[in-house]
């Protein structure tokens, strides 16, 4: 199976959107909603995105008896650090954009490599803003 990266990033914008702390209490999602509310992803889609992003620890919660492609319990209470830093990469549309058209024609696929990429990006972007700011005629 293949790592959807769409659904990935698809997950994690809505886990920072709807993950809510309670006092000092996180409030867990399940796969279910995830699932509800990401309808544009298959459910296995959804499941194996929520595997991996778990495995390399973005994200934390009580995922338990993974056998044979089930998952018998899923919360997720948290985004880690980890994967909020992944997030402000991929996140902004324009960056994710251009990061998968060049992610595409070189062929490598770890979340490792894109948010490498992402970072490239967006490092170019600000520079050319920087430098679209510095001309004269921005000045006024």
């Amino acid at each position: 199976m293949k790592i959807n990266h769409d659904c990935i990033r698809d997950i994690l914008l809505y886990l920072e959107e709807s993950l809510k702390i309670e006092g000092h209490v996180f409030l867990p999602i399940n796969l279910k909603t995830l699932q509800d509310n990401l309808p544009e992803y298959s459910a296995e889609d959804v499941f194996y995105s929520v595997y991996n992003l778990h495995q390399i620890r973005f994200i934390e919660g009580r995922i338990n008896n993974v056998s044979n492609m089930k998952m018998l319990f899923c919360e997720i209470e948290n985004i880690t650090y980890s994967g909020h830093r992944f997030l402000a990469t991929i996140k902004p549309e324009p960056i994710w954009s251009k990061t998968k058209t060049i992610v595409s024609k070189i062929g490598v696929h770890t979340l490792d490599f894109i948010e490498g990429v992402a970072h490239d990006v967006a490092v170019e972007s600000a520079k050319q803003a920087v430098t679209i700011a510095m001309m004269p005629n921005n000045n006024k």
